[in-house]
This record gives C-alpha cells, structure tokens and sequence, in this order.
C-alpha cells in the first residue's frame, strides 16, 4: 500500500490539501488579467499550488508556463529560461520553434538543439556573448507577449522564486523587466517567491521599478480543521484508525506547517501499517526519527552560523515567540550583548530565512529547526512530545 501522504515534491489531486479558497481567487485574478504577488515561508505548497491553478487555467482555455527562476545564475541563464518554458512547449516541433524564433525575435541566433530523449533547448549565451546582455535581453523579455499574439489567447506567466533576479544585475534587471511587463496587454504575470522580506521590499517599495505591480497574495497556512480533516480522511482510506486527539496533538506541534504535517503524517503512517492505529505515544517516536534524519543538515546550517546568530537563534528558539526581541529583559534573560548584536544578528537570520516575523512577533519559521536546537543546544524539552 503507498504511503497517502507525500511531502518534498509537487503535489496534486487527492494529495492536494484544502486550499480551495486560495485556489479560487487566484484562477480568477490571473483569468482576469490582474497581475499577482504570491509569497510565503518555504515548504508551504506555494508551488503545488501554482501548477494546480495553472492546470487549471489551462483547461479553461488559456495558455501556461510556469519559470523557476530558482536555478539562475546570469542573465543570460534568465533569458535562455524565458524561451524555454513558454516558446519551447507552446510551439512543440523543431520547426515550428525556428519559425516563431525567426518572425517573432528577428537579429538573434540561437542555438537550437534536439536533445537525445526527443526534447530541444534554445540557448541565447553566445548571441549574450557576441551583442551584449542587454540588447539580447531587450528582445527576449517581450517573447511572452508575442506568443499570446500569435496564439490569439491569454498568457498567463507564473515566476517562482521570482527574487532570485535581484542576485543577477541589480536594479538593473528589475527596471528592464519591468518596463516591458507593463506594456504586455495580452499576458498575465504571477510572481511568486519564499524570501519575504526581499519580495516585499521589490513589490512595496516606492523606489523600486516592480512598486505596485502586482496584487498581494499572501500564502498563510491550511487552516487547522481543514487540515483535520484531510489527515483523518487520509488515515480511514487506508484502514488506519487514529483518534481526533492525535490529529490534534499533530497540528499543535506543527502548527499547521504543510510541509512538516505531511512529513509527521507520513513517518506515523509508516509505524502503523501493521497494527492499523496510530498512538499518543507513536507521535515522539516519529518526531524524533525525523530528527535524526535532518540532523546532518540542520548541523550544517548551525555549523555556519556566527557565535551572535547561534546565540539569538537559541533565545528565541526557547521563547517559541519573541515580541520584544531587541527589549532590555530579553537581552539580559538570554545573556545576549545588547540590544545592537541583537539587531545585527537577526538582518542575517532574516536574509537567510531562518527567522521571520509577522505582527511584530519573532520565531523560527521552520518547526522542525527550531526543535532540533531546543534538543540538541538547550536543556529545554521539545515543544509537546519530549
């Protein structure tokens, strides 16, 4: 019998947990033509969640693509992943892609490659090479909104890690890409990204080119009875009974973390194949199983932390929640230097997001982190099962 739940990977159909709400308002913002700003923490189904409403336009008549900016190193890697995923497919044969490239984005040359498993990759490095980053990327960047010419149909561009090109070349990039974006009429864009504070500042601040571009869409957790009841309804289709306290004491550890539910959910289902119940017990077992198999990882990250971040990223993990994080009782209860260190340290924690904050209140956004220092950097007890 498989596993029910799956976590690590992209995620649809019965896998899929709630987010019917979320679901819905962006098929009809995107449908519309509303430009879109969707963020949150890591692991919280954002790009489940995308594919989902873009199969979902798709099958509404619209055209797709969905652009990792993730794995972008260079603006000419930028470039070369514009084309491959919205020309590329939208076009499918090789003749068809040399047709459309040589009408639609005329001076350039590409190379254009059959690859052995039957898919072919469009590269425009050397054209970067020989006439210049910029004046390439000046007739790549407007690809989209031909393609929906040609196509007589609306566009609909979902950018993940959309952040990701403030790390290429500065404001630079982002007022390029910008100028050209805004006057597309025909395509709709979803940017979406998992680092906050750098999304919030490219879309929320008047200086920057991408200010107001885009509706926010914050990604908040799966509501707690709705999660409830996916878990139970996962564990009675597979004949395994588990109690609504237990479900419960799952979702107040994880506290409705997708990623972790899921992880948790899924080592508990492991243990009980056999017996077909999942016990109050089964619960820490399972955690600290978990833990020990992130151990090498999450001692790679501490491994690289300075003495001031180890030391405040302690503080808060024992305080679960700090609100007055740079307050003098704080800094005196954990022995911290002063209220200065503490600001320092946290820009760095925030930047690597390792910390975030929402209504002024600080925490370890990744629960699983925070209570592997609890275990391991503290004498404190894990949050509900240790």
């Amino acid at each position: 019998m498989i596993n029910p739940f799956t976590y690590g990977k992209i995620v649809s159909g019965d896998n899929f947990a709630d987010r019917e709400r979320e679901t819905k308002q962006l098929f009809e913002d995107l449908k519309s033509g509303q430009n879109v700003l969707l963020y949150s923490p890591r692991r919280y189904g954002k790009t489940s969640l995308i594919f989902r409403v873009l199969d979902q336009l798709k099958k509404d008549g619209l055209v797709t693509a969905y652009i990792d900016v993730y794995g972008c190193l260079t603006v000419p890697d930028f470039i070369d992943k514009i084309i491959q995923e919205t020309v590329v497919p939208s076009q499918g044969s090789l003749q068809r892609i040399g047709d459309f490239l040589r009408e639609q984005i005329s001076g350039l040359s590409p190379e254009v490659t059959l690859n052995s498993d039957g898919s072919i990759s469009v590269s425009f490095k050397k054209e970067a090479i020989a006439q210049g980053t910029e004046k390439v990327l000046a007739k790549i960047i407007d690809a989209p909104q031909k393609l929906a010419e040609a196509k007589k149909k609306r566009l609909v561009v979902a950018f993940d890690e959309f952040q990701e090109i403030t790390t290429m070349d500065g404001l630079s990039l982002e007022k390029t890409v910008r100028s050209s974006f805004q006057r597309h009429k025909d395509v709709t864009y979803l940017f979406a990204g998992s680092k906050q504070h750098i999304m919030t500042e490219m879309f929320g601040q008047e200086r920057r080119p991408f200010y107001k571009f885009a509706k926010p869409f914050p990604l908040e957790r799966i509501p707690l009875p709705e999660f409830s009841a996916f878990i139970s309804s996962k564990f009675k289709a597979t004949n395994i009974s588990i109690r609504p306290e237990i479900v419960q004491s799952i979702l107040d550890f994880t506290e409705g973390h997708p990623y972790l539910t899921q992880q948790l959910c899924h080592e508990l289902w492991s243990m009980s194949t056999e017996r077909k119940k999942v016990a109050q017990e089964d619960i820490a077992v399972a955690l600290n199983t978990i833990l020990s198999q992130h151990g090498d990882y999450f001692s790679g990250i501490w491994d690289s932390l300075s003495s001031g971040q180890k030391r405040l990223l302690l503080a808060i993990a024992k305080e679960v929640q700090v609100k007055n994080i740079s307050s003098v009782d704080f800094v005196a209860k954990h022995a911290l230097i002063s209220a200065s260190h503490i600001m320092k340290s946290l820009h760095s924690l925030e930047k690597g997001s390792l910390v975030e904050h929402s209504d002024g209140v600080y925490f370890i956004e990744d629960v699983l982190f925070r209570e592997w220092i609890r275990a391991n950097m503290c004498s404190c007890q894990t949050a509900t099962f240790k």
